[in-house]
């Protein structure tokens, strides 16, 4: 499909000449230069010296309107702003419409200073959550590895460790379309309507939907728990980014074991493994932002 349309590009370039067209800063200052270089025509029968006094104010005139063009209409890039979240700590951030976004520990988000007039795009990288303000006229696009996400106003969590394959979009309010990078056309892959997750393999492109409840992976925020029906293995990946730990599971079983549990921001990470600990019955290690369960 790329090939017929590169060929179509280049048929069609082959049969249009293009012509240059002056904008209109380039007649102004045309406009002006003849305005100086007639400046003999202008003033016949003047003195010298107001002759010359003439051609400098136009010559002026020509270096003011120039420093003003390239000062208030010639385009100019974008200024990017940057914002990083330290491990073990939260982050809000403010965008420039409004949108607010809680990055988590180990997270770093980069967007423009001021959205174009088209979209407002970012680039996430770790987790963060959500909450854009509604611009039916400029889509909202989050920027991943592999894919991007595009809403236009909505509450929402996104998962994007680098170290990992897969990335998650949890959607707690209104919807999202994801589209992953190699699709050209305006259709997404797939659209989430509240409560539902995406997992995106990088290496395979894929993109599986499942139901999910919300707060399991959105309680990072608050500290608060609540795992409802959800694996072993599950748990330990929220853990991980609540606490900005590692875990090193040496039984890999136990991982599928689905459990129910609640936990509040007041339990330390170490209490809320002695609790899983009584009815999974592993032994663990916490050595500084290691862990490892046995």
């Amino acid at each position: 499909m790329s090939d017929i349309k590169s060929r179509k590009d280049e048929e069609i370039t082959g049969r249009i000449r293009f012509k240059p067209v002056k904008t209109e800063p380039d007649v102004v200052y045309e406009k002006l230069w003849q305005r100086v270089m007639n400046s003999d025509a202008i003033i016949m029968g003047v003195s010298s010296v107001w002759k010359y006094a003439s051609i400098a104010a136009s010559v002026a005139l020509l270096v003011v309107s120039s420093f003003l063009y390239k000062m208030y209409l010639e385009p100019r890039p974008l200024a990017y702003l940057e914002v990083t979240s330290m491990t073990g700590s939260k982050t809000q951030v403010l965008l420039p419409d409004s949108t607010v976004v809680w990055l988590n520990g180990n997270s770093h988000i980069r967007y423009p200073e001021v959205f174009d007039s088209e979209t407002r795009q970012i680039e996430l990288t770790g987790e963060a959550f959500f909450d854009v303000t509604e611009n039916k006229e400029k889509p909202f696009i989050v920027n991943l590895d592999g894919m991007h996400v595009r809403v236009l106003g909505t509450e929402f969590n996104i998962w994007a460790d680098p170290d990992s394959d897969l990335i998650e979009t949890t959607l707690v309010e209104g919807s999202v379309a994801l589209y992953n990078d190699t699709n050209s056309s305006s259709l997404p892959d797939k659209i989430l309507v509240p409560g539902e997750q995406a997992l995106f393999d990088k290496q395979s492109g894929s993109i599986e939907v499942r139901p999910v409840r919300t707060s399991s992976y959105t309680s990072w925020m608050t500290g608060d728990f609540f795992f409802e029906k959800i694996t072993f293995g599950e748990i330990l990946r929220v853990l991980e980014r609540s606490f900005s730990v590692k875990f090193h599971l040496k039984n890999e079983p136990i991982k599928d074991v689905f459990l129910t549990a609640q936990f509040t921001h007041k339990e330390s990470l170490e209490e809320i493994l002695s609790i899983l600990q009584i009815s999974m019955r592993y032994k663990f290690e916490i050595r500084d932002r290691d862990v490892y369960i046995r």
